[in-house]
Order: structure tokens, then sequence, then C-alpha cells
């Protein structure tokens, strides 16, 4: 364990609500408690209930004796505590003044204001948690869906920590012989061989590692969303789609081209899938070097969307700027749209797949909203979200997905040798290579900077 100073901040949103939370951490919380507190029965004396106990009070300022707030105290001793410290939280009502004024008269006691994400740093570095339940509880805290919680709860709960620990313990023991086989090679029976040692890693080791690499696309879709993107010549009917897809006003659309001149950019939801929904300027030949600048931006957008949407006017003809639109995305994953189909019968509307090449096109209208559902399950078709893989919440961050491909890349490079001394030097090397990457994803030997960057990420009080 290690030894801090004690820390306090509010550990719930700041406004109006039935009960805001003041939460302390660190060897003085008791007594900063003391201090300010009084038990309505003066026989629950704070020094000796029990812990994980809580306490029916009020809370005064120690230099003017006033009442500030009727609370409930909480104390939970250490190292059984979440920091692994003695915590203390008080339960007061949840006014923004009544919090403020608790916080207020324990800072003038002595306790320091607590850093984001401090409190779950001293749990980590107190080795109460291990750094992949700290970037589930980041999740968590950062969900914008359903699923995306489901995820940081699995990761808090050990989800993808344990099966590192697993591949951990088979790594070592295969280390362990590699290393044996280099010191005692006479002494060692035909079971420890190295062709054995070197197939289990073909075997065990490498499929379990290159698995939770594969599926680190499906945790950032779930995290961060699917980027798509929606393109194609002014008034083509963009904004009205971005509007209708959002359900609300949220893009202004006009009859006069060129309305858009900006990256306007809106997440939805779909079946809990988050779906980061991009607006942009028309693509056309202008002088205009406002035109130009909302253009270039709509390139750079582009060249980031993982669906591109290519919208055109199903009432008119293609052109040569309709072409070029559709040639520079070819390669990429996209869907072209067909608007405006209400403003044409079927038979006088002119067909996309007679002018060009088009693999897939949906007819929609911005408007009325036809083809809309077909294009919603076209959206969540790009994502290639694999739901068998989603279920065992083996999901790596992108931390870990780095830490993970370079140790797959260890451990491929480990099996590329043929049996010899030499050889089996470079095995255990790579075999030590691949086992410190395992180690700083659960947060063993992590430089400073990367905690952090990760610790960052937090709000105050948590």
């Amino acid at each position: 364990m290690m030894e801090y100073d004690t820390i306090a901040a509010i550990a719930t949103p700041i406004g109006t609500a039935g009960i805001s939370i003041v939460k302390i951490s660190g060897p003085g919380a008791i007594e900063a408690l003391e201090r300010v507190f009084r038990a309505k029965n003066p026989k629950r004396d704070i020094h000796h209930i029990s812990s994980q106990s809580m306490v029916y009070g009020h809370v005064y300022d120690p230099g003017s004796g006033e009442l500030v707030d009727e609370v409930l105290a909480s104390v939970l001793r250490g190292p059984n505590s979440f920091t692994g410290e003695d915590v203390v939280e008080i339960n007061c009502h949840g006014g923004i003044q009544v919090t403020k004024a608790v916080l207020e008269i324990l800072m003038r006691g002595g306790l320091r204001m607590a850093d984001p994400g401090e409190f779950t740093r001293r749990a980590f570095l107190n080795g109460r948690i291990d750094l992949t339940q700290v970037e589930g509880t980041i999740d968590l805290i950062h969900a914008r869906t359903r699923r995306a919680a489901q995820l940081g709860s699995q990761m808090l709960a050990h989800g993808i920590g344990d099966e590192i620990r697993r591949l951990g313990v088979c790594l070592k023991e295969v280390r362990t012989l590699v290393e044996a086989d280099i010191d005692f090679c006479d002494d060692l029976e035909e079971e420890c061989a190295s062709p054995q040692i070197l197939k289990r890693i073909e075997d065990e080791l490498i499929p379990g590692v290159a698995n939770l690499v594969m599926r680190y696309h499906d945790g950032r879709i779930l995290r961060e969303g699917l980027r798509v993107v929606l393109t194609g010549k002014p008034n083509v009917g963009k904004s009205s789609l971005m509007n209708k897809l959002l359900d609300q006003e949220r893009v202004i659309v006009t009859d006069i081209p060129g309305t858009t001149r900006d990256i306007i950019e809106e997440g939805i939801v779909l079946d809990g899938m988050p779906i980061m929904l991009c607006d942009t300027a028309g693509l056309h030949n202008s002088d205009d070097p406002i035109d130009r600048i909302g253009q270039s931006k709509t390139k750079e957008a582009l060249q980031r969307a993982e669906l591109i949407l290519f919208m055109m006017d199903g009432s008119q003809a293609t052109d040569g700027i309709d072409r070029e639109i559709f040639d520079s995305i070819r390669g990429r994953e996209y869907v072209v749209l067909r608007n405006k189909v209400d403003l044409v019968p079927d038979s006088a509307r002119r067909s996309i797949l007679d002018e060009m090449a088009v693999e897939e096109y949906l007819d929609i209208s911005a408007l009325n909203g036809t083809g809309l559902e077909r294009l919603k399950e076209r959206i969540k078709t790009a994502a290639h979200i694999d739901e068998s893989a989603e279920a065992e919440a083996l999901l790596p961050n992108q931390r870990q997905w780095g830490l993970l491909t370079k140790g797959l890349s260890s451990l491929k490079a480990a099996i590329q040798f043929e049996k010899g001394m030499q050889c089996l030097d470079i095995v255990a090397f790579e075999l030590g290579e691949c086992e410190r990457c395992f180690n700083q994803i659960l947060g063993e030997n992590v430089e400073t900077d990367v905690l952090d960057d990760i610790f960052r990420r937090f709000c105050i009080g948590k």
C-alpha cells in the first residue's frame, strides 16, 4: 500500500438533485469527518463504528459553529475500500450551494481537492484494481449507448483482464521450459523439447492473442461509433436526410444550393450502436474561396469515413461531377442514394445503374422518409460487428490493441526459428517481449505519461 495525502471532491454531478456525495480518501479521512460532523446519536462515535457503516447526523462549520446540512456519513476503512485507504462519503442534500459548502469547510480543514480520476488512480496504484478495470470504468462513464456501457461493465468485471492473465500463465510456462531447455537441454525429457514448445506457442498462444487483436474493431465501433459521411453535389438533399435521421431540424435546409459550407456532426443510436453522422458541403466547381474551403473539409471528412453515403438527385440526369465524386469513392465502403424519388414516377426515373457502374444503391426520399428503414439497416451492416465476439466481452481498446499487436508479432517471430541454442535464446527473448506487453495491459511497468493520459479522461470525484 502507498500512502498519500488526504483528498476530497464532489463525486456526483453539480446541480439540483435528491442527494449529492462528497468523497474523502486518505489517512486523514476519518479525522476530517470528525471535525465537521456530529452524529444524532452521541453513542455513534466515528472512530469506533464498524467499517462500511452509515451514520445519521449534521455537518457544522467548525469555525462559526453554523449548521450546514443534515447528512448521512459513510465510513469505509482501508485497506478494504475502493482506494485501499480510509474513505468517507458524506451524503448531503443535492443543492449546488449546500454541496459546495460541505466541500469548502473540508478544504479549510487542510484537505486537498482531488485531481481528475485521483480516487481511481489510488485504487490502481494500491493494487485494488488493474489497468483494464480502470479503462473499463472510463468506458462505463463515457458510454453513449447501452451496449457501450455493458462493454465497460464487463471490462470492469475483469472481462479482458482475466483472458490476458490466462494467456500470461501459458506464456510463463512456455518461457520457463524454453529457458530450461537452454540451460539444461541434456537433462530434459523428450516432452520438453523445443519442437513441442514451439508448437504450443503456435497452437495456444498465437490464436488466443490473434483473436483479441481481431476483435478490436468491434470494441472501437461500440465505444466510438461508426463514422458515416454524406456527400454529393449541392442541393441533392444531404441536409434534409441528416435532419430526417436525427429526427430534428439540426441542419438549415433551403432551396439555395451551397447552404451547408462546413462539416456538421451529430450522433444517433441504431439498435444500441453509436453512429456519427457528418453532413458536408456539396462538391462542385466554384471560384468562391469559402466554397473551396468547405469542399476541402468535405474531402478530408471522406478520407476518415467508414461508410460514405453518396447522394444523387433521382429526378435529374447524372453529370460529370457525379461521376467524378463516384470515381473518388471507388474502393471504399459506400452506398449510392438516389434521392427525391417522390418527385417522379417509377417509369420516369433515370437509372443510375445505366449511367455508372454502381454496385449498390437505394431509392430514398429525405422529404417523406421513403427507404429510410432500409438505409438504417445498411448503416448497421457497415459496422461489421461480430455479435458473438461482443457477447464474450473480450473487446480491447486502442491501447490494449497496440500492445496485443506487438505481442502477437513477438510470438510469430518466436516460431520462425528452428531448434538450436542460439535460436532458443531468440525464442526466449521474444516470449519475454510478449510477456512485457501483457503486463503493460494489466498495468505493470506502465510509463507515467501513459497513466496520465488515461486518468486525464476521468472527471473530478471519480
